[in-house]
Order: structure tokens, then sequence, then C-alpha cells
């Protein structure tokens, strides 16, 4: 028993050290635009979170729509936004100096160094170094909680991100670049993870005649052919990754070790009686 017992500390300890080199947490938002001048443009943004590192990747596929879309339509509201980018800028700047650290990589740091001691640990029980189980699985709960945590710290950094590039104050003359804007979205769970679902459509008055801005402010325009009617289509999918997966088996091995010994001490308890 002590053979078996040991070398499931020693899966334990390999699996817990092989957490440091897979990937913590997926995120894949796409959007197509599905009708005016971007139509059949897509946006495509992959975020992978692992151990050390946050890699983002941003492309478009069927580029031409969209690089054209940005190249005609006049700016809205640029004045307004030229007087304030100096004092957007500085703020910027002061949040980043203060904020060395995202929530992310504090995150990061301490699951490192949690799932380490858990796979020192490992090798010590394999070492047959007693240690109380009820204290094994809490420190196994305390991880599976922060591993499940790390979504509320990435959104917590997105949201400082969003927050830091816009003025604090804005003018309520300002021209909004789009009217009218519909939008429905739903969501749904999936294996260690959640999907976001998103359509909406809405009327660019960057590509509308400067005359005919008023009026379109006032009530959308009958053509929804035109190239200011803008709609999309796409989702958000936000996944854990093979860390959590291999946290799982870990806590099953767990409970199976536990479960054999107690078969074991019963038997061993009832073949002494005999």
């Amino acid at each position: 028993m002590e053979r078996k017992i040991g070398a499931a500390w020693v899966l334990i300890a390999i699996l817990s050290f092989s957490i440091l080199s897979v990937n913590w947490l997926t995120l894949t938002g796409t959007t197509e635009f599905t009708s005016g001048k971007p139509e059949r443009s897509e946006l495509i943004v992959e975020i992978e979170v692992d151990s050390d590192t946050t890699t983002q990747e941003i492309r478009i596929e069927k580029a031409t729509p969209f690089v054209l879309w940005m190249l005609v339509r006049d700016s809205v509201g640029e004045d307004t936004e030229s007087e304030n980018s100096d004092d957007t800028e500085v703020e910027s700047q002061q949040e980043t100096e203060q904020d060395d650290e995202s929530s992310m990589e504090n995150m990061q740091s301490i699951l490192t160094a949690f799932v380490s001691v858990f796979g020192f640990v490992a090798i010590l029980s394999a070492l047959q170094v007693r240690i109380r189980k009820r204290w094994i699985f809490a420190f196994w709960g305390i991880g599976l909680i922060l591993f499940l945590s790390l979504p509320m710290a990435w959104m917590g950094d997105m949201g400082q991100s969003l927050d830091s590039g816009l003025p604090e104050e804005q003018g309520p003359e300002e021209e909004e670049a789009f009217v009218h804007v519909n939008s429905e979205s739903n969501f749904e769970v999936v294996f260690i993870g959640v999907e976001f679902h998103f359509t909406g459509d809405g009327w660019d008055l960057g590509m509308v005649d400067e005359e005919e801005r008023n009026s379109t402010i006032e009530e959308p325009p009958s053509d929804e052919d035109h190239d200011a009617h803008i709609a999309w289509d796409g989702q958000i999918s936000l996944r854990y990754g093979n860390a959590v997966t291999i946290w799982l088996t870990i806590g099953l091995l767990l409970l199976v070790m536990a479960t054999y010994e107690r078969t074991q001490n019963k038997q061993n308890m009832a073949d002494s009686e005999e």
C-alpha cells in the first residue's frame, strides 16, 4: 500500500509543477460586420494567460472593407477629443506609474508560489512525511478558489485600462459617433467557461453627410442598405485553461487516495480482530 500511495504522491507532484508550463486562462472574441461599409470584415482578439505572461493577439480577417471604412468616414467630435487628449495622457501616465503591477500579475505570482509549495508538500508526502489529509484538502480547495478567481482579476485590469483611456468629464454637447444603437446579448455555460453571444446595429454619423446628421440623430433613415448602417454579430469565449483541468485531476487523485487508505485501514483492522 505504501508504494502505491508514494507513487500517487509523486504523480501529484509532477502534475503540480506541470501547471506552471500550461495555459491558465483563454479568452477569444470575434466580431463580424454583417451590414454597412465594413461588411464581411471580422475582428478577432485572442488573449492567453499562463504562470508569468499574458499574451494578446488582435487581427482582422478580410480587412479591406474595414480599412476602407476607416479611411472614408469623417471623425465625429474630433475637436472635443483633441482638447481632452493632453489631460487624458497625463492621467494615464500617472496611473501607470502608480500601478506597477496589475491584479492579474499579482494573482499569477500568488498562484505560482502556491502551486510550487503544493508540489513540495506532495514530495514530502511521497517521502512518508506525515501531513494531515484535512490540511492538504484545505490547501487544494484554496488553490481551486484562486484559479476560479482569475477571470475577476483579468476583468478588473480591463476595467482600469478602459477607465484610464477616457476623460473624467465629457461635455454634454459632445457628438456621438453612433446613434440609434440596438443590441442583444446572451450567454451560456460551457465546459470550464462561459460564452457570450451578441448582435447589434447602429448608424455611423461619420458615414452620413454633415448636412444630414441632425436629421439622422432625430430619426434613423429608412434605407438600411446605406453604408452608414453598421451591423455586427459576435461572441466572446472565456475558458479556463489546462491548469484548472490538472488541478481538478489532482483533487480527484487526493479523493481516491483518501478512499483507498480508509478502505485498507478498515480491512487491516478486520484482519487483526480475526
